[in-house]
């Protein structure tokens, strides 16, 4: 296996503003030369016209596996379709009833990697996967009386659906607000007001953090290790006056849980929206001892790089770490703290999050960052152009020293994210041995 393995992510949300209101469109009226007293109408925001096109089922299939279609931009929820549903639609396609298309925003690669084209699902997702699952054969059965399950459809019927051709739209050269945008206008038929954007991030905003505060409460083996390492991470043996970092709402849980769900699931992870992290999180099989040793090495090497001056400035300049690159950074930090200095590491996260930022404005958990820095790590890094100790780079792992005295990170200016003060958990419950 190999480290492209890595897919698309995400639902997780990157900090309180996880939506900003895009600007609405104007239209503006001047006057014409031609006449002194006559006006024409201007309209301001004119996005490009889209391109209407067909895919097959099967071509459709085939992009979500090869990770080319995301079905997970931020302002996108899970999976909510009961199985009944998604069956409904295979039956209407395969009758040939309307479907409303896909729309799409298409964007190219980074032109360092194979220069194929992303596309990011805008309005389709649950039809999307529907098609999935069905052609994962999961929707050709169902339970007879007696229990067994038994096949539905013949080969014939099956063929015959996954040459279907499916309407889609596909905006080019858009960027994420614009995404969003047109994503609001599909799902309310309107364009929103400023008011309305308001209250549309509210609700959205405030399901997010009820998910997020329903997996804080889940009992188990599985998150007894994450608030384990959660009381460390926050206490006063870790990164608190160190690392300044979107964690607000249990942001903190969430991201160190997500960490360690992409640890287990290397090398293809996925990084969890929320309803998946609260479904691993149930797990009742015991957290095996190597994933655990894995998981508080990773952050032993992560808080003696925020812990060092001569490490930390890769995680506090040009501006904090937000949330993504938090999960980022410790998915770098598990996959090559065997092999690379701490040094090494420092100028690694340095290098990927210029890169991002070199692309991307609003670093922010959709598929286009995870995407980006998933194929930093496992194609664009090259570890002899870092930065070494002269000192022969030991690895990492293993090397773990406390910072001889504290000394508090200067705030720095970001406008994607909002200030906050670092706070700590009631470890009451947990471990409070520091696993320095």
């Amino acid at each position: 296996m190999s480290l492209s393995d890595f897919s698309d992510l995400t639902d997780l949300s990157s900090d309180d503003d996880d939506f900003p209101p895009s600007k609405t469109s104007r239209t503006t009226t001047r006057t014409s030369k031609k006449g002194k007293g006559t006006k024409e109408y201007k309209i301001s925001g004119v996005l490009r016209a889209p391109r209407t096109t067909s895919y097959t089922a099967k071509s459709l299939y085939d992009q979500i596996i090869e990770n080319a279609i995301d079905l997970d931009p931020e302002y996108q929820r899970d999976v909510v379709w009961p199985e009944l549903k998604q069956s409904g639609l295979i039956d209407s396609m395969l009758r040939n009833y309307y479907m409303p298309p896909i729309i799409f925003g298409k964007s190219i690669c980074h032109p360092t990697d194979d220069g194929s084209e992303l596309r990011t699902c805008i309005d389709g997702k649950q039809r999307l996967t529907s098609i999935q699952r069905f052609t994962n054969e999961r929707l050709w059965y169902k339970e007879s009386a007696s229990g067994s399950r038994r096949k539905l459809l013949p080969k014939q019927l099956i063929h015959q659906f996954s040459n279907k051709q499916i309407v889609c739209v596909e905006y080019s050269d858009i960027n994420p607000d614009q995404e969003r945008e047109i994503f609001q206008r599909v799902q309310l038929g309107v364009a929103l007001t400023p008011a309305g954007q308001h209250r549309f991030f509210i609700v959205v905003q405030w399901l997010d953090a009820h998910l997020v505060e329903r997996m804080q409460a889940i009992v188990g083996p599985w998150p007894t290790v994450i608030r384990e390492i959660q009381s460390q991470v926050l206490g006063e043996d870790g990164f608190q006056g160190y690392l300044d970092w979107g964690h607000a709402r249990g942001r903190d849980f969430q991201c160190v849980a997500s960490i360690g769900y992409l640890i287990e699931n290397h090398p293809k992870p996925t990084v969890p929206s929320a309803p998946t992290l609260e479904k691993w999180l149930s797990k009742s099989d015991p957290v095996s001892p190597k994933l655990r040793e894995d998981l508080l090495d990773t952050f032993r090497v992560f808080l003696t790089l925020a812990r060092d001056q001569k490490y930390s400035r890769s995680l506090n300049k040009p501006t904090r770490v937000s949330p993504i690159e938090f999960v980022m950074i410790g998915v770098l930090i598990y996959l090559f703290r065997d092999r690379l200095s701490l040094t090494q590491l420092s100028s690694a996260i340095e290098k990927m999050r210029k890169d991002v930022r070199d692309d991307h404005q609003d670093i922010r958990a959709n598929g286009r960052i995870t995407k980006h820095m998933l194929s930093f790590m496992t194609k664009r890094l090259k570890i002899s152009e870092l930065k070494t100790d002269g000192e022969g780079d030991k690895p990492a792992a293993g090397k773990h020293t406390k910072a001889k005295k504290r000394k508090r990170v200067a705030e720095y200016d970001d406008d994607s994210e909002e200030e906050e003060k670092p706070r700590k958990i009631n470890a009451s419950k947990v471990s409070s041995e520091p696993f320095y």
